[in-house]
């Protein structure tokens, strides 16, 4: 019998990058400059006065397969791509916790029924209200997120970590 990891792990996205074994719920892997997938992830800033320091993938098979069986269960394919800022000493624990805004140690971003973190539609609504040292102390989450009300955490994932500047 399959374990769910494994079918997990022969379903992940095409960009995924092969790993033998996580040791970790999350690896990180940096997106090589000018690749299609940079060049992707770089246009949704390009609204924006900020720079990229650097764009890393998130390859968590386990946040992923929650997501796409919330996904199933749901019958929705419908998802949106959505933002979230984290001051860099919370990245850690936002993408072992997925966001969980309750454990950040600097940042308290959440929607208003105070249940889920704070996501925001394009860059430029995320970064609107931050000082210019909060901004630099901060990167950006782009985040799958199931369209419609969020419910659990299993209707979003993580894809990328943005580490910006002005």
């Amino acid at each position: 019998m399959t374990s769910m990891l494994s079918f997990v792990l022969e379903n992940v996205p095409s960009d995924w990058e092969s790993v033998s074994t996580y040791n970790s719920s999350y690896i990180l892997f940096d997106v090589p400059d000018y690749s299609r997938e940079y060049e992707r992830v770089k246009t949704m800033f390009n609204s924006t006065s900020l720079h990229i320091n650097s764009i890393r993938r998130v390859q968590n098979p386990f946040q992923y397969g929650r997501f796409k069986l919330r996904q199933e269960m749901l019958n929705s394919n419908s998802v949106d791509t959505v933002f979230h800022i984290a001051h860099e000493s919370d990245l850690e624990t936002a993408l072992k916790y997925t966001c969980d805004y309750r454990r950040y140690k600097n940042e308290n971003q959440y929607e208003n029924d105070n249940k889920h973190p704070r996501f925001y539609h394009d860059v430029q609504s995320a970064i609107a209200n931050r000082s210019q040292s909060k901004i630099n102390e901060s990167c950006v989450l782009v985040v799958n997120k199931i369209s419609g009300i969020i419910k659990t955490q299993s209707d979003y994932y993580i894809q990328y970590v943005v580490d910006i500047y002005l």
